[in-house]
């Protein structure tokens, strides 16, 4: 079914944002296999546009890392935990489709899957050059990871940087686990997506991380301070200084 024909723009306000187009892109009430439709066209259209400004924020992190400006490139990754927040947020929404009425929206997206969104294919390639050009600039700093945590505020922008790829992390994840619970609540757990993949595979991907690394040595500090913590003689953890 087709979308509703534009509407010519009246005003600087609606010509400047291009609501005539914009709102076209949902169909005509007569139009929608049931009137909820409306609600899961515009959360997905939306999600789509958030993850496009993401992706914006995300790339200019990516260049202001490369060419070592890792104050500024907090502040794009700050933004980026923003929209995160939102596109989360607004997951709460389709929860109010019924599982039933939702079988008749379902029919319209053939064998459409999330995996096929663009934003989210953009955000993940992007995420992973965003690691890329951190580590290599540690390794042009000289600096590694445990040195950098172990000595955060001498190393105050690296370690800034590093947490904000890994709030990176848990938004995503927590993004991953609200959509699989929104899916889970529409058709149910024991059963498959129209592309065919079954819902219990979807759910071993929620906990993926982009940066397995800044995990990893989160365990290996809590070793190494239970280590420490259980030798005679050693006092409280203190930061140490560089070697």
């Amino acid at each position: 079914m087709a979308a509703s024909p534009p509407r010519q723009a009246s005003t600087a306000y609606e010509r400047y944002l291009q609501t005539d187009q914009l709102l076209s892109l949902q169909r005509d009430p007569d139009g929608l296999v049931h009137p909820d439709e409306m609600i899961f066209l515009v959360v997905q259209q939306s999600s789509e546009l958030w993850l496009k400004l993401l992706v914006r924020e995300l790339e200019a992190a990516e260049a202001l890392v490369a060419a070592e400006a890792t104050l500024s490139a907090i502040r794009h990754l700050r933004r980026a935990h923003s929209y995160m927040g939102t596109l989360t947020g607004q997951l709460d929404v389709p929860d109010y489709i019924s599982p039933w009425s939702y079988q008749q929206i379902r029919t319209q997206l053939e064998d459409g899957s999330g995996f096929s969104s663009p934003g989210w294919s953009s955000t993940r390639r992007v995420a992973r050059r965003l690691g890329d050009e951190f580590f290599a600039l540690l390794d042009r700093r000289g600096a590694g990871l445990r040195e950098i945590y172990v000595n955060h505020t001498r190393f105050e922008d690296l370690y800034q940087l590093a947490e904000g790829l890994v709030d990176l992390d848990v938004d995503c994840m927590l993004w991953r686990t609200r959509h699989l619970k929104v899916i889970e609540r529409t058709i149910g757990s024991e059963t498959s997506g129209l592309a065919g993949t079954p819902i219990e595979a979807l759910a071993k991907l929620t906990p993926q991380r982009f940066y397995p690394a800044l995990w990893q040595l989160r365990s290996q500090l809590t070793d190494e301070a239970d280590r420490r913590l259980a030798s005679p003689g050693q006092g409280r953890l203190e930061e140490q200084a560089c070697e």
